[in-house]
């Protein structure tokens, strides 16, 4: 998956792997030279998409639903370094 949009509550992302609405996922973050956090997430929007190269690509829309006090003080400051680099 790559992310497109990432907040504290969620995230979009483009997949080649179809996911219906109301899957659960465990979801590992890579954030820069941090080390990768770990969340629970459900999807709860998708849309196919066509792709160049004819493979299916699905647009998913994620919400956080478990995630630790660690993981989301790491998460708040990407997002707050991201901001502040704009």
């Amino acid at each position: 998956m790559t992310a497109s949009d990432l907040s504290l509550g969620g995230l979009y992302c483009s997949s080649t792997r179809d996911y219906p609405e109301m899957t659960r996922l465990a979801v590992r973050l890579r954030l820069s030279s941090d080390a990768p956090i770990d969340v629970e997430a459900v999807v709860v929007r998708r849309e196919r998409r066509a792709s160049v190269s004819g493979e299916g690509r699905y647009e998913l829309a994620l919400f956080f639903t478990g995630m630790s006090d660690d993981a989301r003080e790491t998460l708040t400051r990407f997002l707050s370094q991201r901001v502040s680099m704009s």
